[in-house]
């Protein structure tokens, strides 16, 4: 794994910077020089901690989901409210996330063919896992997930959900997009406290 620059300075700058260069010009421009130029640092102390783009891509990854973590962490909320907001933390509904999500998606796709660069997206798509089965054990044992619902399928049915909105809030960019993101995330949730369909509804 890289080594961090000053975690009180520099490290915070330089990885903003990667990010940003991957969302406005996109990966093939995601360069230890091009890095530096953008943070104001210079190539050479870049590369003692960065040697290849292999080990700034890596860096990337970690450091989405780092911010998220450290995002989370932070909520003060408890049972159907905190679920939602931990959840909302991996949605493009500001600047911040989403540069996050442009900059996770551009290098998933890579990290589909580099297998140097699989186990550092890998990480971050079991992350994401994670944070689905967190909040569906909060709605469960808060009493907002009804008794007939299957907490394990619950998860990974709202991680697709999850996936989609992120996906649509990306493409629309428009500004109802995170307002109509956070409605559907919601609606989900609060329809998780009532029974699941029937067999007769789900085929009608």
């Amino acid at each position: 794994m890289p080594r961090r620059i000053d975690p009180a300075g520099r490290t915070a700058e330089i990885a903003a910077a990667a990010l940003r260069i991957l969302e406005r010009e996109g990966l093939s421009h995601l360069s230890v020089r091009g890095v530096a130029a953008e943070s104001g640092v210079a190539p050479v102390s870049l590369r003692r901690l960065f040697p290849t783009q292999q080990a700034l891509r890596e860096y990337c990854l970690e450091l989405i989901q780092e911010r998220a973590t450290a995002r989370i962490a932070a909520l003060e909320l408890e049972g159907r409210e905190l679920a939602e907001a931990l959840l909302a933390q991996l949605l493009p509904l500001d600047a911040e996330r989403r540069l996050e999500i442009v900059a996770q998606v551009q290098l998933g796709v890579l990290a589909l063919t580099d297998h140097f660069l699989r186990p550092a997206a890998q990480r971050l798509h079991d992350g994401v896992d994670r944070a689905c089965s967190a909040a569906i054990g909060i709605l469960d044992d808060s009493g907002r997930l009804h008794a007939a619902r299957q907490p394990a399928f619950e998860a990974t049915r709202l991680r697709a959900l999850l996936d989609g909105i992120a996906m649509q809030g990306l493409w629309r960019g428009d500004a109802a997009a995170p307002a109509d993101a956070l409605t559907t995330l919601s609606r989900h949730l609060d329809e998780l406290a009532l029974p699941p369909p029937s067999p007769e509804q789900r085929r009608a």
